[in-house]
């Protein structure tokens, strides 16, 4: 996360950081991200940098959370119009966020971030309200109050958690398969639907 020093500048010139971030990030990958780049655009010196940001990495990380700062909440709305069904869910929601991933905008850098994802990217770009969290006496994931549990064959308390790191997973692999391979939106989205549906009913013949 940015320093305080960052928080107090300028309105004007955090944003002349945050573009010239955008920028490199949207050039290549974060492993060649140059921060010479992206000081000599935003027209501050390496020092100053160093005092709003640890790395590239930490600015990185940074932008990337403005940018899903809306997939929560498209999240949550997808369960509420599924009535609380988790697949249906996944299935509201993907082209949802598909259209805010491939936003003109935005695409060159979610597809750098698809195409090289980690784990560390993995856990950042995932919705909070899609993350585990734990308690001092208990395990809780913020997801369960709106799905209806009874409908899923779930019996250790840790399953959930488990599946929807699955179906994260799964959405993301998706993604960057169809970045890496240049299909149409359509086609992500078809191939993202029928891996749901193996998901959900399985693949074994009755």
């Amino acid at each position: 996360m940015p320093t305080k020093t960052y928080f107090n500048l300028s309105e004007e010139k955090q944003s002349r950081l945050i573009a010239a971030a955008a920028d490199e990030f949207a050039r290549v990958p974060l492993n060649e991200a140059s921060i010479n780049n992206i000081i000599k655009k935003a027209e501050i010196s390496r020092g100053s940098f160093y005092q709003y940001f640890a790395d590239k990495e930490d600015l990185y990380y940074y932008y990337l959370s403005l940018l899903k700062q809306d997939t929560q909440k498209m999240l949550l709305d997808s369960f509420k119009k599924a009535k609380g069904n988790l697949f249906e869910g996944y299935r509201l929601f993907f082209p949802a966020v598909l259209t805010l991933i491939m936003d003109e905008e935005h695409s060159d850098f979610f597809k750098h971030m698809f195409l090289h994802m980690d784990y560390r990217t993995g856990k950042e770009v995932t919705p909070d309200t899609a993350k585990h969290l734990e308690t001092e006496r208990k395990t809780v994931h913020p997801l369960k109050k709106h799905i209806d549990m009874e409908k899923l064959k779930l019996t250790d308390p840790e399953d959930f958690s488990m599946l929807i790191k699955f179906l994260m997973t799964t959405l993301f692999g998706t993604i960057g398969e169809g970045f890496y391979k240049k299909h149409s939106r359509e086609e992500i989205i078809s191939a993202f639907n029928k891996k749901m549906d193996w998901i959900e009913y399985g693949l074994e013949k009755k």
